[in-house]
């Protein structure tokens, strides 16, 4: 029965098992092959797990089945960044822009995207300016990232007006994730590593984004595992 093999892989995403979710549509995409919203969804559970051309193998799947969702498809960005296709990241990104005029990370990761093949001097040149989003510390983060702020004013930032501890906690997480992104894309690796690290810490209480600190975090594990002779630049 598809309908409670969907429902029990769902469960298994509540429940943090990404394998198991993705067996089970796998299993239902078989039957199914044109439910593209579970190509999404397996997209989703294979990033999870580190399995970045698979899942991107998945996300365009489903835009080539819904190609009107290609702009709101932020997920598909993210993927080409891990998989190495920042030339199609930056352009996911761009598209991304036209249907989310005010999100910071959606700045960010295009920076990011650019920074991979033309360097961190295009990036900053071609950095989206975004001025109306108000979650704490990302205004920090983009005047960080625009080469205009600095590590201290994010830091500072996340403890502003002394935020209860729900608050403290989810600016923690976004501060910390977003300065680690920053120091590794200028290459100060071992800086990076630890805001990683500390971004990661408390994933599950942070939606998609917390797992995509979690994989990154386990990502630049896997990296220094086939590099162990390496020295990170402080």
């Amino acid at each position: 029965n598809t309908t409670l093999l969907t429902l029990r892989g769902r469960i298994h995403e509540e429940e943090n098992q990404p394998a198991k979710a993705e067996a089970d549509y796998t299993t239902i995409l078989k039957k199914e092959p044109n439910n593209s919203g579970l190509y999404h969804r397996r997209g989703v559970v294979r990033f999870f797990q580190l399995k970045f051309d698979d899942s991107l193998a998945d996300f365009d799947k489903f835009i080539e089945m819904v190609p009107g969702q290609e702009p709101y498809h932020w997920q598909r960005g993210l993927v080409h960044y891990y998989a190495g296709k920042y030339k199609a990241g930056r352009k996911q990104f761009e598209v991304h822009q036209t249907v989310n005029k005010q999100d910071v990370e959606n700045a960010v990761w295009h920076y990011l995207c650019v920074a991979k093949t033309d360097g961190v001097a295009e990036a900053e040149k071609h950095f989206i300016k975004i001025t109306s989003d108000r979650r704490v510390p990302l205004k920090q983060i983009h005047a960080l990232f625009a080469g205009k702020g600095t590590e201290q004013q994010v830091l500072d930032a996340i403890k502003a007006g002394d935020p209860a501890p729900g608050a403290l906690a989810r600016n923690q997480f976004y501060g910390h994730l977003y300065l680690g992104l920053y120091f590794e894309s200028q290459g100060k690796e071992e800086k990076a590593a630890k805001y990683i690290a500390l971004s990661a810490k408390g994933h599950d209480s942070h939606g998609y984004m917390g797992q995509v600190a979690r994989v990154h975090h386990e990502w630049l594990q896997q990296k220094a595992k086939r590099q162990p002779t390496r020295k990170g630049s402080k």
